[in-house]
């Protein structure tokens, strides 16, 4: 159930939600359904920290005004957007999750109980992740061009990998990230090694399921391939790296293989064979645009690929 934020103690949870989404907007609905009316008797804040302004935000303060809505720059990154939903919210643990994904039924309860049974060393816990967009071919590529390695069974247990967008954290353990960090790049790249390095632990629950519900076009999506790989390879390397970058570049031509192997070593082990044959013909030109992404990150930095992510 979802809780006014204004009214009331805190609930033990916080709920941090970015909408980025140009496309398939209106699947955020279905995450504050989920997390209002399926969740039992567990209780959380929503806070939404929003650069779209559209339509789909006038149906949220119609349709769920106990939900924070908060409006930032339409040029922000998303990791600012988390931060200031951070900065916001007051639950002991901050859970993070996206526009297009919906929390399965008990969710929150799932989370509870992890921090319930854990040790008191356990900063982070996080899911599965499952395809919620099944339709087509391509809709499975999109899936497991992301998330091949979060599709169930996960790890059950202590892990150093979780999904960013179905992972709730120790509040106190935010606290003590920079928030230059928290604002500089997606958590899982840049708050999980130094959640880790601090001694803290992670828990993986297969019942803390998320289903991944976005529906792209081919245009946006490849798009995006681009955009992400770009970010990613734009980062890797400091100015005084040339040669690192030459070779980088040089070796990204490789990678449609080599990435379309590890596709389908992860579709093969998580039983999704047939999803990944029905997902190959736009696999493969994906993967080429992946691999053009990265080059142009390692020749160009990553410019302002952060801010186009969604």
């Amino acid at each position: 159930m979802i809780v006014s934020q204004t009214e009331g103690p805190a609930p033990r949870i916080s709920v941090l939600i970015g909408l980025v989404s140009t496309e398939d907007g209106a699947r955020v609905l279905e995450t504050l359904q989920s997390l209002h009316d399926k969740q039992g008797e567990a209780a959380c804040e929503v806070i939404l920290v929003d650069r779209r302004q559209d339509a789909v935000s006038a149906q949220i303060r119609a349709r769920y005004p106990q939900a924070r809505l908060i409006d930032c720059p339409a040029g922000s990154a998303l990791p600012e957007m988390r931060t200031i939903a951070f900065d916001h919210s007051r639950g002991e643990i901050v859970a993070v999750t996206e526009d297009h994904c919906v929390p399965c039924e008990g969710w929150l309860g799932e989370i509870l109980a992890a921090y319930d049974t854990g040790p008191p060393d356990l900063v982070a816990v996080g899911g599965a992740v499952e395809n919620g967009v099944c339709e087509t071919g391509f809709d499975w590529a999109t899936f497991l061009c992301e998330y091949s390695y979060f599709s169930p069974p996960v790890v059950e247990g202590e892990t150093p990998v979780l999904p960013g967008m179905n992972v709730a954290y120790r509040r106190s353990a935010l606290l003590a990230v920079p928030r230059e960090k928290l604002v500089a790049g997606f958590w899982e790249t840049t708050a999980h090694p130094l959640l880790l390095e601090a001694g803290g632990r992670f828990l993986s629950r297969n019942a803390m399921k998320m289903f991944h519900c976005k529906k792209f076009s081919t245009g946006l999506f490849f798009a995006q391939r681009f955009i992400y790989s770009r970010y990613y390879a734009g980062l890797r390397f400091g100015a005084g790296q040339a040669p690192k970058k030459a070779f980088a570049t040089v070796a990204s031509l490789a990678l449609p293989p080599v990435l379309l192997m590890r596709m389908i070593k992860a579709a093969a082990a998580k039983g999704l064979k047939g999803e990944f044959m029905r997902a190959l013909p736009a696999l493969a030109p994906l993967t080429v645009v992946w691999s053009v992404g990265e080059m142009w990150g390692y020749l160009f930095g990553p410019g302002n690929a952060l801010a186009e992510i969604e």
